[in-house]
C-alpha cells in the first residue's frame, strides 16, 4: 500500500487539492440551484405549464411538483448510494452530475400547456424526477468524498465548501432570478425568460463535469478497498444496504437532524414568495433581500465549521434547534404585515440564514463521522433522502397551505415541533464526533 494511501491524505499539491475540493462541491452547487431557480420562478411559469382559473391553485400545483420531485431522493438514494459504497465515489459524482443538468434541460426547453397539453406537466415532473434521483445520489457522495479526502483536524472546515456551495448556489439563482425578472419585459418573461435560468443550468452541469474529470478517488475508500480484499469481504450491493441496518442509532440521528432541512427550504426558497403572499412585497425585492440571505450564510458556514473542529459538533445542532424555536414565529410575524419594506424583509432572511448556517456548518461532516467507510454513503444516503423526500421537498407547500389555514403561527408550529424532535434526539442520542477516524 503506497504511503499516500496509508496517511490518509492525497499527495496531491494545493491546487490540485483546492480541485479536490470544489469539484466535488460544485455538484451540490448544480443540484441546489436547479433546486432554488424552480422554487423562485414557479410563481411565473405556473399558469403556463399547470393552468387554472385561481392562481392560487396554479401556484401550489407548481409546488407539489416541487415536492414531488423529492420522491426521486429515495430511489436515488436506494441505487446510487450502494454503488459508491462499492465501486467508489468519484465516477458516482460525474454520473449525478449529468443526470442534474439534463433534468434542467427538460424543463428549459419544455412547450406549454397550451402547445401539448397534458404532457407538459408530466414532462416538468419527469425533470424534477430525474432531478431528484441525481440528488438522492449526489449528497451523500458528495459529503463522503470531502470528508475522505479532508485532514482530521480541520475536516469540517474542509468540507464546508460542499454547504457553502449551497448558500453560493442560491446567491446565483437569487441573482438570475432577480435579473430575469427585473430586465426582461413581463410578457416576454412569461413567455419564454423563464427558460432561461434553466438553460443556464444545463450549460453549468457541464461545467461541473469538467471539473470532476480526473479526481482522485479518497484515500478511505482505497484503504477500504485494500483492506476488503485482504479479508475477503467484498460487499455487495445487497449486502451493503443491509449493513446499514447495523447502524440503527446513526440512521435515525441522520433522519432526524435532515428534519431541519424544512428551514432550509422555507428560508432560502420559499420566504421570498411567501412575503410577497403576506406582505405585498414584489419578486425583485424579495430576491434582493435573499442574496444578502445568502451571504450571510455562505459567510457562516466556515466560519462555525472552523469554529466546530476546536469545539464540537453538537453545541451547533443545538444552538440551530433552539434558535428556530424561540425566533420562528416573530420573524414570520414581521412579515405579515401591509406594505412590507424591504428593510424588514432582508433583515428576517438574514437572521434566518445565520440560523441555518449554524446547523449546516457541521451535519455533513457529523454524518460522515457516524458512519465506517465501507457503509458511510448509504448510511447517509437513505435516511437522508427519505427525510428530504417526506419534510424537505414539502415545505413550501405545506407553509403555503399552513398559512392559508392559520398564518404565520401555524407555519411557526410546524418548525417548532421540528425543533422540540431535533432537541430530543441531540441531547439523549448523538454523540459528539469530533476526533473520530474515518476508518
Amino acid at each position: 500500500m503506497s504511503n499516500a494511501v496509508q496517511s490518509g491524505h492525497a499527495p496531491a499539491g494545493a491546487p490540485s487539492r483546492q480541485r479536490t475540493m470544489w469539484g466535488g462541491a460544485f455538484g451540490h452547487f448544480i443540484e441546489w440551484y436547479d433546486w432554488s431557480i424552480y422554487g423562485f420562478l414557479a410563481g411565473i411559469f405556473a399558469s403556463q405549464m399547470f393552468p387554472s382559473d385561481n392562481a392560487a391553485s396554479s401556484l401550489l400545483a407548481s409546488f407539489t411538483v416541487f415536492a414531488v420531485g423529492f420522491l426521486g431522493r429515495p430511489l436515488g438514494a436506494f441505487v446510487l448510494s450502494p454503488l459508491a459504497d462499492k465501486y467508489g465515489r468519484r465516477n458516482l459524482l460525474s454520473a449525478t452530475i449529468i443526470m442534474a443538468g439534463f433534468g434542467s434541460l427538460m424543463i428549459g426547453l419544455c412547450p406549454t400547456y397550451a402547445q401539448i397539453g397534458l404532457a407538459a406537466p408530466l414532462i416538468i415532473l419527469a425533470a424534477r424526477l430525474l432531478q431528484g434521483f441525481s440528488a438522492g445520489g449526489e449528497y451523500q457522495i458528495a459529503i463522503t468524498f470531502l470528508n475522505e479526502h479532508a485532514d482530521l483536524k480541520n475536516r469540517a472546515l474542509a468540507a464546508s465548501p460542499q454547504q457553502v456551495s449551497i448558500g453560493i448556489s442560491v446567491l446565483v439563482a437569487t441573482a438570475v432570478a432577480t435579473l430575469t425578472t427585473r430586465y426582461i419585459a413581463p410578457g416576454d418573461l412569461e413567455s419564454w425568460g423563464w427558460r432561461l435560468p434553466f438553460l443556464l443550468g444545463a450549460a453549468l452541469s457541464v461545467f461541473g463535469l469538467y471539473l470532476r474529470a480526473g479526481l482522485d478517488e479518497t484515500p478511505a475508500f482505497k484503504r477500504a478497498q485494500v483492506e476488503g480484499t485482504r479479508s475477503g469481504r467484498a460487499m455487495t450491493i445487497a449486502g451493503i444496504i443491509a449493513s446499514i441496518m447495523e447502524y440503527p442509532r446513526e440512521v435515525f440521528i441522520v433522519f432526524v437532524v435532515q428534519l431541519n432541512g424544512l428551514q432550509y427550504y422555507l428560508w432560502m426558497i420559499f420566504l421570498p414568495t411567501y412575503a410577497s403572499m403576506v406582505g405585498g412585497l414584489d419578486r425583485a425585492s424579495g430576491f434582493a433581500g435573499s442574496i444578502l440571505a445568502s451571504i450571510a450564510y455562505c459567510i457562516g458556514v466556515p466560519l462555525f465549521a472552523f469554529v466546530s473542529d476546536r469545539i464540537g459538533r453538537k453545541p451547533f445542532l443545538i444552538g440551530a434547534a433552539v434558535c428556530f424555536l424561540l425566533f420562528t414565529y416573530p420573524l414570520l410575524s414581521m412579515l405579515a404585515v401591509p406594505a412590507l419594506s424591504f428593510g424588514v424583509f432582508a433583515f428576517v432572511a438574514v437572521v434566518g440564514a445565520l440560523f441555518v448556517s449554524l446547523n449546516n456548518a457541521v451535519l455533513g461532516t457529523l454524518f460522515a463521522e457516524l458512519f465506517p467507510t465501507r457503509v458511510r454513503a448509504s448510511g447517509i444516503g437513505i435516511p437522508y433522502a427519505v427525510c428530504a423526500a417526506i419534510f424537505g421537498g414539502t415545505a413550501p407547500m405545506a407553509a403555503t397551505y399552513l398559512h392559508q389555514l392559520g398564518g404565520p403561527w401555524y407555519i411557526a408550529l410546524y418548525v417548532m415541533l421540528v425543533c422540540v424532535i431535533t432537541l430530543a434526539t441531540h441531547i439523549v442520542l448523538t454523540p459528539e464526533t469530533r476526533g473520530r477516524s474515518l476508518d
